[in-house]
């Protein structure tokens, strides 16, 4: 039966682009059942003689494709993508004027002429502001001297607060520094996320309404269990808010983001460290690394390693996805024996572990550390015999155990991101970047 359909249908008078009889009506007129139909006309398909077009029917020949030529990239918008990228990477400050249009020109390698018309276009919008007849700069509000910007982290019940790693330290040393050329009185508040409060550092519970000098906030997510909680807390505030986000991206949610005055900023989560570090292995001629990392329970070692990956590099995984941090093992030393001791007894069972990871690993091509500690273990168990040779190292976070080391390490590039963070809080809700995304501030490989 099939075939006599499929015979009918090739003796009727068609031309290309004519339609075939509904399969209601070949039914009718065929006297055959609907599956039947359809298969006739599936093998008119696969042999190319006919094609459906959904919600119109089936028609005799093939389908007319059409090639659609992609327009020419806008100079203009490449030009001011790359000008954006070199400004989240440090290479202009948003406190300085820019460098002259020749230099500009001479960087970018584009004609005078196309320079000055995408320098105009940003002053149009916004983003520029022109001064005097040759000179640009990023658009500023007027000083407020010695207004009130608070710093907010995370703190116990009675108002102490204690940095915990070397990154957190610097950006603390960065805020206070550039609060103090602003001429900016930082005051410390934590967040209690017990009791959902704000505590001064006398252990004072304090609310928003009591700082009426405040002109902005500057939020730091790093440990905080549930930062959302912490961003609830802060959503009566009236004045701009710029945050450290220290979780994963998709953690945060939208309403956040696009909500006017605020401005999230990350540096050290996502795939970006990934992909910066794989560009530096490739760069140096390596096509294939081996990746270490006893924290791979964590989202930010799993981003770190698919960064690798996308980047075109073949990675031999070494990970143990048993621990998130190295706050797991203190936890576990912290179970048996003295409290004196904790850190070493963590380190030896860190050390227990990478020494499996590290059986069969190959040594004839880079390993890549999830951060500089685990580098810093692995150069301890050389010198200790238990690993006989270790090749090249990369590691994250340009901690000064790097330097001690001469690690090769990705930089987070702090201070960028506390100035961008005082940048977005001068302008607020007239930030011209101010777009609905979390904010990634680029990092580089610091080599040693």
């Amino acid at each position: 039966m099939k075939d006599e359909i499929v015979k009918s249908l090739l003796e009727m008078p068609h031309q290309d682009g004519d339609r075939l009889p509904s399969i209601r009506i070949l039914m009718q007129t065929m006297r055959a059942a609907s599956g039947t139909v359809q298969n006739a006309i599936a093998l008119l398909k696969a042999q190319g003689l006919v094609y459906s077009d959904p919600g119109r029917g089936t028609f005799w020949g093939q389908r007319q494709r059409v090639k659609i030529e992609l327009p020419n990239p806008d100079g203009r918008q490449i030009l001011w993508e790359k000008f954006q990228s070199d400004l989240r990477s440090g290479v202009f400050s948003s406190n300085m004027p820019l460098p002259s249009k020749k230099e500009l020109a001479d960087r970018y390698r584009v004609s005078p002429y196309l320079l000055e018309r995408c320098l105009r276009d940003a002053c149009a919008r916004g983003f520029l502001v022109r001064e005097g007849k040759r000179r640009y700069t990023f658009p500023k509000q007027g000083k407020k001297l010695e207004s009130e910007i608070l710093f907010i982290t995370r703190s116990t019940s009675w108002g102490a607060f204690h940095p915990v790693s070397e990154r957190e330290m610097d950006f603390l040393r960065c805020a206070y520094r550039l609060g103090a050329e602003k001429h900016y009185q930082l005051r410390l508040l934590g967040f209690d996320e017990k009791s959902g409060r704000f505590v001064d550092r006398n252990g004072c519970v304090r609310s928003l309404s009591d700082f009426p000098r405040a002109v902005g906030a500057m939020v730091s997510t790093l440990l905080v269990q549930k930062p959302l909680k912490l961003l609830n807390a802060l959503i009566s505030a009236v004045f701009p808010i710029s945050v450290w986000w220290e979780h994963p991206h998709s953690d945060l949610d939208g309403t956040f983001l696009k909500k006017a005055g605020w401005m999230f900023f990350n540096s050290a989560f996502g795939k970006n460290p990934g992909i910066v570090v794989g560009k530096h292995l490739l760069q140096k001629g390596f096509s294939r690394a081996v990746y270490i990392s006893p924290y791979h329970a964590s989202s930010w070692s799993m981003d770190r390693l698919q960064g690798l990956k996308e980047c075109g590099l073949d990675m031999v995984p070494c990970i143990d996805e048993r621990h998130a941090s190295p706050w797991d093992f203190r936890c576990l030393a912290s179970q048996k024996g003295p409290k004196f001791s904790v850190d070493i007894r963590a380190r030896k069972i860190e050390k227990g572990i990478l020494k499996k990871l590290l059986k069969d690993a190959p040594t004839q091509i880079p390993w890549v550390t999830v951060n500089d500690e685990v580098a810093g273990l692995l150069r301890e168990l050389e010198e200790e015999g238990a690993l006989k040779e270790i090749p090249y190292l990369v590691g994250f976070d340009n901690s000064a155990e790097s330097y001690l080391l001469r690690l090769d390490s990705f930089d987070c590039n702090t201070e960028k991101l506390v100035e961008q963070m005082f940048y977005h809080l001068e302008l607020g809700k007239k930030d011209p970047f101010h777009n609905g995304l979390l904010r990634e501030i680029p990092g580089k490989v610091v080599e040693k």
